[in-house]
């Protein structure tokens, strides 16, 4: 167990606009500086993106993990930031990664991801587990998010 462990799992809403080119430009642009700053700090994680939504975990030192949390708050590319999981952990879920990201076509509107982001801003009590548990099965087993920066 690392020392100072921490995880937070979070959603917002998309703000981002403009077409799917543009989209994914920017995406590429916000996976590209956070694993440069994540990798400064020790942080490891995860994006999913989801069309009208974003999910991320963010694991790593307290203090870290924090302030970029307070950051990614200020951001103007998504609104209502909602918390659905934090606290110490025993080990991190994406070890490899200073920030992995998937934006599985397969998954985007399927009732799957539907009923798991209607239960983040439902404040469903399990929505942090079933969002953790989703994003490390896409990230794991799918290589989608590889079309965007294949780079760890």
């Amino acid at each position: 167990m690392e020392p100072d462990l921490y995880s937070i799992v979070y959603c917002s809403r998309n703000l981002i606009g403009g077409d799917p080119a543009e989209v994914t430009g920017e995406l590429k642009n916000i996976l590209a500086s956070s694993r440069v700053n994540n990798g400064r700090v020790g942080i490891t994680g995860a994006l999913l993106y989801n069309s009208g939504s974003f999910a991320q975990v963010l694991e790593g030192p307290l203090q870290a993990v924090e302030q970029t949390f307070e950051r990614i708050q200020c951001d103007s590319r998504h609104s209502e930031v909602t918390v659905i999981q934090s606290g110490p952990v025993s080990a991190r879920q994406f070890p490899e990664w200073s920030m992995a990201l998937t934006s599985n076509s397969s998954f985007t509107g399927t009732p799957v991801a539907t009923a798991a982001f209607d239960a983040v801003f439902s404040h469903a009590a399990d929505a942090g587990e079933k969002m953790l548990s989703i994003m490390h099965d896409m990230i794991v087993s799918d290589e989608e998010w590889a079309l965007l920066d294949t780079a760890p």
